[in-house]
């Protein structure tokens, strides 16, 4: 009988409510979090969130169209700046990437527009460093030109 009165005390919280507290590690994350699997960069269409080159720093607007790449398990390479779709080939290796020369459509871009699809094609050349971390990807060309991107879902209606 004491030993049921133990095993209930160790079980409660101290008040009445009915429940039962529960240890925490003190971590502040859960095992989900720590257990997640980053996105990889074959196969997950990545939508632009920044580029960032000597000339300029830009965000993608919301409201705007979305510039994304995808890399399917062949090594192909589908896009879009957000004016000019773009396709080629590139091999991913462990943190690289590398870029044959892509074949981008000319549609003229002004603006902030125009800004991110020069910029965007700039880096997406040659080999580059990339590095995932959960659903962000970061792609540094050897001139220090970096695009950041997210882990996301292109409109069905875009290139």
């Amino acid at each position: 009988m004491a030993g049921i009165a133990l095993l209930a005390a160790c079980g409660s919280n101290g008040s009445d409510d009915g429940t039962t507290a529960v240890p925490e590690d003190g971590s502040g994350t859960s095992e989900s979090e720590t257990t997640a699997e980053p996105a990889s960069i074959v196969s997950t269409k990545w939508i632009l969130k920044e580029v960032a080159t000597a000339d300029v720093s830009l965000q993608s607007a919301d409201d705007g169209p979305s510039a994304w790449l995808q890399i399917n398990d062949a090594g192909e390479v589908t896009g879009s700046t957000g004016c000019n779709g773009f396709g080629g080939s590139a091999e991913v290796g462990e943190g690289v990437v590398t870029f044959e020369p892509l074949l981008a459509t000319k549609k003229g871009c002004s603006g902030e527009l125009g800004e991110i699809d020069t910029a965007m094609l700039s880096v997406l050349r040659g080999e580059v460093t990339a590095e995932v971390s959960g659903d962000s990807l970061t792609m540094t060309n050897a001139d220090g030109d970096v695009l950041t991107l997210t882990a996301g879902e292109v409109p069905s209606g875009e290139l």
